[in-house]
This record gives C-alpha cells, structure tokens and sequence, in this order.
C-alpha cells in the first residue's frame, strides 16, 4: 500500500489533470501499421515513450486514466480492470459511463497499481499520460503490450486515440464511424447557429475563494471543441499568457472574462460563491444568459476530452451555445 503522502501526491495530480492545471496542449498522433479489420496483424503505434507493437486482437485490456477508459469503450471494449481518475476525485462515476462498465474490476489507485494489473493477466495496458511516468510504464511493458499518451503533451485529441485504437483492434471502420459521428453532432450545432462564428469564450475554474484559472491557449486541447464551433477567446485573455496556457487570477478580476460563453467550473461548494463574485452580473455572458456551471466532472468533460464525455458536455452546453450566438 502507498503512503498517504504518495495517495495525496496521487490525488493532487489527478485533480490537476481534471481541472487543468497541466498543460492541456495538442498534437497529431503518430502510429504504423493499418492492416485490414480482423487480419489480427501486427500493428505499430508510436506513443510519447517510443513505439509499442500489439500482435493479434487483444481481448484482456486493461484502462488506467478516463481517457484510454473511454476510448476503449466507446470501440466496445469494456476493460477487465480500470482505473477512472474523474471518479477518484469526485468519488462517484461519471454520469456518461455505460453500465457495462460495472462489469469491470476497479483498482485502487492508492495501491500497487502494477500487481493490481499483473493479477488480471492482460494482453493490452493502455495508461493516460499522468499515470505513465517512465517507471510505470517501464513496468507496466513487462506485463503487456502497453500504449501510454500518443504524445508528450498532458491530454492526447480525442479522435488520434480512436484512430489508434482502432488500429490495435482491428476495427478501422468503427473508429472512423465514431469520430464521423461526434463530429457531425459538433459541426451541427455550429450549422444550427451561424452566430457562433467568431463569438468568444471564456473557460474558468474557481479553484478557491480567492483563485480563479482561466484558459488563455487557443491551441489548447480543451479549446478545440469551440474552435470548431468558430469560436475563440478573448484577445485580452490570450495577451495575458499564463503557465501552462491558464493564468491564475484573483476573483477582483473577473470582469476580464469579456467572453460571449463563461463556462463557470468551480470545486464543491464553489458554485454560489462564484455568482458573488464582483462583477459577475455585468458580464457579457451573465447578460445574455450564456453561463454554464461545472461541476468538478463536468469541467473534466472539457478538459479531458473523449468520445463518450463530449455528447454529455455538449447536451449541457447546447442552451447556452444558442444564447450565445445571438
């Protein structure tokens, strides 16, 4: 069993991950081998570790991190065992997770995460980036063919570990059908309301009573779904830089978040303290009732985009995407 500074250390990186605070960046995937669906050949992916190489359809796989868990579900794959890090922080499962999943054996994420996934005897591991230091992931090879992030950056784009995936399974045209599909609904709403096109957002967090992050990287994984919606975020936010592409303000300053779209995350309890804030009913957002309040999962919904979380966050979105296209 770790120690309880180590599951602190753990949960603190977790939440980091969920809210933002690591740099959410984009970049294209890399992988080989493109062999026909069923072939069962080999088949090369090039992941931010090296290159794994997966032979014949796995049928045991392990998830570590909600993105690969998603992902895997959304080919059909319910893992034999998985690590959720949205429902380690809120403590409860995300509400776009299938029943199947229950299924599935949780691990402990304060335990010996390699023995929990050794004991499940795999012929697959995929690990989220946070989770797949080079120890981890060095261990975790001994076990299984294993695929950590597709790159160096925190959150890999949705669609290039569907791609992925889909090549591993053999199952080339399910993955392409599942990004067709999500993005048809995504280029959708932006057909439906025209008025979006160069609108603005504003994606915060009110981490604490007196710490709110903002996003200001327009190249950040997170702002790629309003991108394709033709939006952006305000020029005076993006001057501002930050670390990591967000930039801490204190909550005296939320009358910068100038933003057509506010989404309002916020940490439990938070969710009244942000709406007294000062300033928050003059914002341009507030006028045009175009707020969205996030939860601590909702919030990951943007940040760590999958194929099965961005449906959820969409529905959520959508009311608020129409007030802000006018």
């Amino acid at each position: 069993m770790k120690s309880a500074h180590t599951r602190r250390a753990w949960t603190r990186t977790a939440i980091a991950a969920l809210a933002g605070a690591l740099t959410l960046g984009l970049a294209a995937c890399g992988s080989g081998s493109d062999e026909p669906a069923g072939s069962g050949e080999p088949v090369t992916i090039t992941h931010a570790r090296g290159e794994t190489v997966v032979t014949g359809v796995p049928k045991r796989v392990v998830t570590l991190g909600n993105q690969w868990l998603d992902t895997a579900q959304a080919l059909g794959v319910t893992p034999v065992g998985y690590i959720d890090n949205i429902s380690v922080v809120s403590k409860t499962l995300p509400p776009w997770e299938p029943e199947s999943l229950k299924s599935a054996k949780a691990l402990d994420s304060a335990g010996d995460i390699t023995e929990q996934v050794a004991a499940l005897d795999p012929d697959l591991i995929l690990v989220d980036a946070f989770i797949a230091t080079a120890k981890t992931y060095e261990d975790l090879s001994k076990l299984a063919p294993t695929i950590p992030g597709l790159t160096a950056d925190a959150v890999t784009p949705w669609a290039d570990q569907v791609r992925a995936l889909g090549k591993v399974l053999h199952q080339t045209d399910d993955a392409d059908k599942v990004i067709g599909d999500l993005n048809a609904r995504i280029d959708g709403i932006a057909q439906a309301n025209p008025g979006l096109k160069g609108k603005t957002f504003a994606s915060s967090w009110l981490a604490g009573p007196s710490q709110l992050m903002v996003l200001t990287d327009p190249n950040d994984g997170s702002a790629r779904l309003f991108t394709q919606l033709g939006m952006g975020i305000p020029a005076n936010l993006t001057a501002q830089g930050g670390t990591g592409g967000r930039l801490s303000l204190s909550p005296e300053r939320l009358d910068e978040l100038t933003a057509d779209l506010l989404l309002a995350g916020y940490s439990p309890g938070m969710e009244d303290k942000y709406k007294q804030l000062p300033g928050y009913n003059e914002l341009p957002s507030v006028r045009k009732n175009a707020v969205v309040f996030l939860t601590t999962q909702e919030i990951s919904a943007v940040n760590q985009p999958t194929p099965l979380s961005l449906p959820y966050i969409l529905g959520k979105l959508e009311p608020a995407l129409v007030n802000a296209a006018k």
